[in-house]
């Protein structure tokens, strides 16, 4: 079961959310559980124009095997706790997360 995992920041200045990018490219080659890799993939990009965004200007879409890993990634991954530290100064208003199993399994 790959659980995806959808995360949405609103991140006022540019250059923020170049910094915020640098470190997912981090997060994905140095976040480890027992010693090994265990995010299946992590993609993340600046949202396009449209009024759908609701002021969102960064969305991440992080991919785990199961419930537990992402629940390691939550509460334990030194890696994730480096990111949320500099993720917090530059947002403004909540962090949007969701996450989910596929019922679909259409692949693009």
């Amino acid at each position: 079961m790959t659980i995806h995992r959808v995360t949405l920041f609103n991140i006022p200045k540019s250059e923020d959310i170049d910094v915020l990018l640098a470190e997912y490219r981090s997060l994905a080659q140095e976040a480890k559980r027992d010693s090994e890799p265990y995010i299946v993939s992590v993609q993340a990009g600046r949202t396009l124009p449209d009024a759908r965004t609701k002021g969102y200007t960064l969305a991440v879409k992080t991919a785990f095997h199961n419930l537990d890993d992402m629940y390691f990634y939550d509460n334990n991954c030194q890696a994730h706790k480096r990111l949320k530290s500099v993720a917090a100064p530059r947002r403004e208003g909540d962090v949007f997360t969701a996450y989910f199993e596929d019922e679909v399994g259409a692949t693009t």
